[in-house]
C-alpha cells in the first residue's frame, strides 16, 4: 500500500508558488525545522511573503519547489548557483556550484525514505536547468547527522567545516558537501 513503511513513496518536486505558502509557514514552525533554519524575525505569513515571494516571482536568484510524497505537499527544496551569492561563494571550493537547502516539513513524513528521492529527483531538474554546473553543494548544520547522512548516501563528499553567521545573531558550524555531478551523476556536460 503506498504511503505506509512497506513500500517508498512516490516523491516529486513542483515549482513553489503563493498557494504554498501556508504549508511553507506550517512548516517552518516544526520544531524539528525551526532548529536549522533560524531567523532573526518571528516567522509569520508575512515574513514568509517577504522572503520568499520574490523568488517566487523570479526577481531573487532562488528558486522555490515544494517537494510532494504520494501526492501530498511534505517539504521545500531552494537552489540557486552560490556565485548569485558573493558571501557563499567564497565557501566552496567551485564558487559556480548549485547550492541546495531542503527540509521534509511534514514530521509524519520523516524517516520514511523521503529525502533520498528528493534529492534524486531535483538532480534531473538540476541537469536540465543548470546543464553547465559540474558540483552541487549543501551546507548542512555539522549537528544535522541525517542531513549529512542523506547526502553522503546520496552521492556528496564531506568537505570543510566553516562557521556560518545565522539571521538570529548566532553562528552555526555548517559542513560542505559537494557532488561531483560528472563522476557521481556519470552526466558530461559539453561546454
Amino acid at each position: 500500500m503506498t504511503g505506509s513503511t512497506l513500500e517508498p513513496p512516490t516523491v516529486s518536486l513542483r515549482p513553489m508558488t503563493r498557494a504554498d505558502f501556508g504549508d511553507l509557514l506550517k512548516w517552518r514552525l516544526e520544531p524539528h525545522v525551526v532548529r536549522w533554519f533560524p531567523s532573526a524575525k518571528a516567522v509569520t505569513a508575512a515574513t514568509i511573503e517577504s522572503w520568499y515571494g520574490p523568488r517566487i516571482d523570479g526577481a531573487a536568484p532562488t528558486r522555490m519547489f515544494v517537494v510532494t510524497a504520494d501526492g501530498t505537499p511534505v517539504g521545500f527544496l531552494q537552489d540557486y548557483r552560490i556565485s548569485d551569492h558573493p558571501d557563499f561563494a567564497v565557501l566552496t571550493p567551485d564558487p559556480d556550484a548549485i547550492g541546495i537547502d531542503y527540509a521534509i516539513g511534514d514530521p509524519a513524513w520523516l524517516h520514511r525514505g523521503v529525502g533520498l528521492r528528493m534529492l534524486r529527483a531535483w538532480f534531473a531538474i538540476a541537469r536540465a536547468d543548470y546543464p553547465d554546473a559540474t558540483t552541487y553543494f549543501a551546507a548542512p548544520d555539522h549537528r544535522n547527522v541525517a542531513s549529512r547522512r542523506l547526502l553522503l548516501k546520496a552521492g556528496f563528499v564531506e568537505g570543510t567545516w566553516f562557521d556560518e553567521a545565522q539571521p538570529d545573531g548566532t553562528t552555526s558550524t555548517v559542513v560542505g558537501h559537494s557532488l561531483d555531478v560528472a563522476s557521481v551523476l556519470g552526466w558530461l556536460h559539453d561546454r
